[in-house]
């Protein structure tokens, strides 16, 4: 345990030497999102984590737009020394420019994957005046009512989008998308029985589903929710095509050393064994999912192939 400590220690003053040279200079973490939201939370988590572990300020910097564009492309434009950083959500990183016709950014070749530093299924929700039970029955009443059948999304070009009509094209009854601005009024339009379906993340409709507000018939994860035990996965329904998670990750500018980027990493995982963060994460929705630059970079390159193909098929471009 000693000798643990110690390497880690070594790792945190490593950190900090090498960004001596610009000791009392803030360590910027950019924000693509307004104040208040998860990415805006968990950068501010994460950033005085990180600010107490080197010894110097680090700074949330709002770069909001663009459904986190902003912040990505000046990420992408900054220098690899360590001294920009960047919170993002799987959407703005991946799905964003596969929906665009000239994309300002590749996720696998213009970022460095330094940490990812939470993670949530997605629960596809059916209003609660439905007849359906579970999927099965949804499935049966959406071929019955091919007029009725749609799927409340979080907005046009975002994961939510895709997801819905991937559930559609699964239990083949297409689900015609109706676009919110954000999840909370589509998960308010499924409540209030305006559109059949919603696909969110767990944590946003964990207390309407317990409250017996809308149901949640199956959950995108590889394993059931400990929120939500009795709702089986789409794995387990036969739909293995449909295991994907909303992830969270810190990222910096293209070319980082390897030896910072797992020096930082180092960091991000330390904090997320400490019991304040690990309880704001669960608190927030989010579950701890430890991974090294190697396999979070993995991860993004085999989200981007998966997603790829998903977008082209569906025709849709931000810019039409």
């Amino acid at each position: 345990m000693r000798s643990r400590t110690r390497f880690a220690l070594a790792g945190v003053l490593m950190l900090a030497s090498c960004l001596s040279w610009a000791q009392g200079r803030p360590i910027r973490m950019l924000s693509g999102f307004p104040p208040g939201g998860n990415v805006d939370i968990l950068a501010r988590v994460f950033a005085e984590r990180l600010g107490e572990a080197l010894g110097r300020p680090v700074v949330v910097e709002a770069r909001v737009g663009a459904g986190g564009q902003i912040a990505l492309e000046a990420l992408k434009a900054a220098a690899p020394d360590g001294s920009t950083l960047a919170l993002t959500p799987d959407a703005s990183l991946i799905v964003r420019p596969l929906t665009m016709k000239s994309a300002p950014y590749d996720p696998v070749r213009d970022f460095t994957a330094v940490a990812h530093v939470g993670a949530q299924d997605y629960a596809f929700g059916a209003s609660a005046a439905l007849p359906a039970k579970d999927l099965r029955e949804f499935a049966a009443w959406a071929k019955a009512n091919p007029g009725s059948a749609n799927v409340g999304s979080a907005g046009q070009g975002g994961a939510t989008h895709f997801l819905g009509m991937m559930v559609g094209e699964a239990i083949g009854a297409p689900l015609q998308q109706v676009p919110y601005n954000g999840s909370g009024p589509a998960v308010t339009a499924v409540i209030a029985g305006q559109v059949a379906s919603t696909v969110q993340p767990v944590g946003t409709v964990l207390a309407q589903a317990q409250a017996g507000k809308l149901r949640v018939l199956a959950i995108t994860g590889a394993e059931r929710s400990p929120s939500l035990p009795a709702v089986p996965t789409f794995n387990e329904l036969g739909y293995p095509s449909l295991t994907v998670s909303n992830w969270f990750g810190v990222f910096a500018p293209p070319h980082l050393p390897p030896e910072l980027t797992a020096q930082y990493n180092a960091v991000f995982i330390k904090a997320m064994r400490t019991p304040a963060v690990k309880d704001r994460l669960q608190a927030l929705g989010f579950e701890v999912r430890e991974m090294t630059p190697t396999e979070f970079a993995a991860l993004v390159k085999a989200d981007y192939e998966r997603w790829g193909p998903v977008i082209k098929a569906s025709g849709f471009s931000i810019d039409q």
